[in-house]
């Protein structure tokens, strides 16, 4: 944060509603801990003015919606249930009822099957006028339309994992008009939910609603705050996909809505894995903070207020879209007759943006300094008794501050090895501060440069390129060996 800087807004799921992790292995209990609003307000001391606006919840399941607002078509308060004795809700249905709400944990039908499914139609009016948040908390799939637009739509094995504290919905939005009545149908089936104890597939769907929008609030505070950061999420677990990269909810519109009010908003991204970004070119940075367990406040505060380099680099690639990336097909995922393609081979993460020629968003290995960083004076050398090749290269700090780089080596092997564009074979982590320079040396072992190949292991002679990189994209200097 720069010394002019007098008022800052902390928006979005900052304080005790930020992840620290959420299920199964990324499960973490803070305990007792620093919060990021806490951190951003300790570190401001007395100089700089903290606000928080909440502007978006984050990805959590909503409040049901009320049977207040649902009328079935002949007028009834609720909505119209039909419920079918198989996995698709076609045919005669076997039960036909009011509901008052959706919001259920076991059938709601003792008669029906293990394998069920549902629809449940009528009207909603709204309370409010303005973007809307409705979200699903399911066991199966389900789909949410509403004025004949689905707003919502998707599956879960499980509402809930069985290590953490969070369920796991699906979320859409929508904007409607206080009292203008809009048509509403939900579709569900059990199918693919996880079994319950007896072995029978689980069951439960929760229709939840924000129908008063936070964002116009946060949009108030970071209007009148020099600077801005917003914090959003998205749930990741065990026994659960991401089925699109949107970020979950209201949070894009957030973004996007508090920087056109200040163009000093910076985005940190509690997320599990890539997100698509469609206001990057809108704001000033990213952080992408991960689930940063108990720590992570502390740390975020230190990178923000520049304390501490950000010296993490992305150990997975960053695709612009969803056509992106190996797994972009229904027959690599989710799959076609419970069989998955595994049409990638060995072009595995980032090879598989070389191969296909794809740029990504943000590549392998991609991670900005507070300072710069130069690669010179690369020596490379092959021993043939150690079986190894050695890289030499001068790293430079050219900046006025202290900072971290990763120098990332790659390689490219000889045509005849037909493998990848490159392939990252070694790493390190180094402190420098401002002008100064190290010399530091890798050494790579040639089983680190073999190819599968006729049922071994194989090293194929000919030229090899070692590279420096910032990442896997962008090489700052090569040398070449020849291997016999």
């Amino acid at each position: 944060m720069p010394a002019t800087l007098k008022s800052l807004a902390v928006i979005g799921p900052a304080d005790s509603d930020a992840l620290t992790g959420v299920a199964g292995s990324t499960y973490v209990d803070p305990g007792t801990w620093t919060t990021p609003l806490q951190a951003v307000k300790s570190r401001a001391g007395g100089t700089v003015t903290v606000t928080h606006a909440q502007g978006t919840t984050g990805d959590i399941p909503l409040p049901a919606v009320p049977a207040s607002v649902l009328r079935t078509t002949g007028g009834t308060v609720g909505l119209t249930g039909r419920y079918y004795a198989s996995a698709q809700p076609t045919g005669t249905p076997a039960v036909t009822r009011t509901d008052s709400v959706i919001d259920f944990t076991s059938a709601p039908v003792e008669s029906l099957p293990a394998v069920w499914s549902a629809t449940w139609s009528g009207t909603l009016t709204p309370t409010h006028t303005g973007l809307h948040r409705f979200s699903l908390l399911l066991a199966g799939t389900a789909t949410l339309k509403i004025n004949g637009v689905t707003v919502v739509s998707g599956s879960r094995g499980t509402r809930r994992f069985f290590l953490g504290t969070h369920d796991y919905p699906i979320q859409g939005t929508i904007e409607l008009t206080a009292g203008q009545t809009a048509t509403i149908e939900i579709t569900y089936s059990n199918s693919g939910a996880d079994p319950d104890p007896a072995g029978r597939p689980a069951c439960g769907l929760t229709l939840g609603w924000q129908p008063a929008s936070l964002i116009p609030a946060a949009v108030q505070a970071a209007r009148t705050a020099d600077a801005a950061v917003v914090f959003v999420n998205r749930m990741a677990g065990e026994a659960m996909d991401h089925e699109q990269l949107t970020l979950p909810g209201d949070q894009n519109q957030l973004i996007t809505a508090v920087a056109a009010v200040n163009p000093r908003t910076i985005v940190v991204l509690n997320t599990d894995g890539p997100v698509a970004m469609p206001w990057l070119n809108d704001v000033e940075a990213v952080i992408q903070a991960w689930y940063g367990g108990r720590g992570m406040g502390t740390a975020l505060a230190a990178v923000l207020f520049g304390d501490s380099d950000p010296s993490g680099r992305l150990p997975v690639t960053f695709p612009v879209g969803p056509a992106q990336g190996p797994g972009t097909t229904p027959a690599t995922y989710p799959g076609t007759n419970a069989t998955v393609s595994y049409a990638e081979g060995t072009a595995i993460g980032y090879r598989f943006y070389d191969a296909k020629g794809q740029q990504p968003l943000f590549p392998f290995g991609h991670g900005l300094s507070y300072t710069t960083f130069a690669h010179g004076s690369l020596e490379a050398a092959y021993d043939a008794t150690a079986k190894s090749v050695t890289v030499s290269v001068t790293v430079t700090n050219n900046g006025n501050r202290q900072g971290t780089d990763i120098v990332q080596i790659y390689a490219t092997l000889p045509a005849a090895a037909a493998a990848e564009q490159r392939r990252l074979v070694a790493f390190r982590k180094l402190t420098l501060a401002p002008g100064a320079g190290r010399r530091i040396t890798f050494t790579i072992p040639t089983d680190d440069l073999t190819v599968w190949s006729n049922g071994a292991w194989t090293l194929v002679p000919g030229l090899y390129a070692l590279a420096t990189a910032r990442n896997s994209r962008a090489m700052t200097a090569q040398r070449t060996v020849t291997i016999n």
